[in-house]
């Protein structure tokens, strides 16, 4: 039987372009441009890089001394699947960091855990003092006995790539204590109690949880365990729905939040579980 060798190499071409598209990981570094190594001290240059599938959105979670960000999307992906972004580290930016990517809707590999030292000399005394998060560092530079601080919570810092955060406000509104409450839960569970918000006007939120989950995390990825989390605080909110209020009542925003993260979960376990949460709310 005669082949046609043209047409092989055309549809060779064809899997080879379409195979790495579809198994597309997104990856993402954290490079020391100043010196050799991981390891970072205040006036190290960095550079962060990620490689994805091409004209994909980029975002980040940024989490410094106990006080977490969660990013608008600041940049896309080019035609080649790769954004990156610079910049220098400060005195400000001392102590520890961890950024969690999102390209494209789904979590970018790894989870990035860091920290920017103290330039101190190898010989030189040093003095620490810790208050729960909090670091003080006094030490021998090469310009002399310096002191190094970590930020508080009501602090305000900038991320790696380049945004000015507020710090924690002294008097908070409601919706911002809510907000932080809905991390801390999505981050470790609710425990066996489970909790359902209230509304200052009487009543418990409902449907106005998931709008709140909403602008918390915006256009970021949930891990598997946040996830799960989150489909037990939405269930959590309509578990007594006598006590709604009446503009909470229907969870016509918390099916919204459901099919999109539907949309976002590859097939799988926790898809099902996302996809029976829905079904549940469905059926109310």
């Amino acid at each position: 039987m005669n082949w046609d060798w043209s047409i092989t190499r055309i549809l060779l071409t064809l899997v080879l372009a379409i195979v790495p598209a579809a198994g597309q990981i997104s990856l993402v570094s954290l490079l020391n441009a100043s010196r050799p190594g991981n390891d970072f001290q205040i006036g190290d240059r960095f550079e962060i890089v990620i490689t994805a599938a091409p004209n994909q959105r980029v975002s980040v979670r940024t989490s410094r001394q106990g006080h977490t960000d969660w990013s608008p999307v600041v940049g896309m992906t080019d035609s080649t699947g790769r954004w990156s972004t610079g910049g220098q580290f400060e005195r400000r930016d001392f102590g520890s960091w961890g950024e969690i990517w999102t390209v494209g809707g789904k979590l970018a590999s790894p989870v990035i855990q860091f920290s920017v030292n103290a330039p101190c000399l190898p010989s030189g005394r040093n003095q620490v003092f810790m208050s729960g998060p909090n670091m003080i560092l006094n030490c021998e530079t090469t310009e002399g006995t310096q002191t190094f601080r970590t930020p508080g919570l009501s602090d305000s810092f900038r991320t790696p790539d380049g945004r000015l955060v507020n710090g924690r406000a002294s008097e908070q509104t409601q919706e911002q204590y809510y907000s932080e409450l809905l991390q801390y839960f999505m981050a470790n569970g609710m425990g066996t109690t489970p909790v359902a918000l209230q509304s200052s006007r009487g009543g418990g939120l409902g449907d106005e949880t998931a709008d709140l989950i909403g602008k918390l995390i915006g256009v970021n990825a949930l891990n598997e365990d946040e996830t799960r989390n989150l489909l037990a605080i939405v269930r959590a909110a309509f578990e007594k729905s006598e006590n709604i209020q009446p503009t909470g009542k229907e969870p016509l925003r918390t099916l919204l939040l459901l099919r999109h993260l539907a949309d976002i979960t590859d097939p799988g376990n926790l898809k099902r579980e996302i996809d029976e949460t829905i079904a549940y709310f469905q059926a109310r």
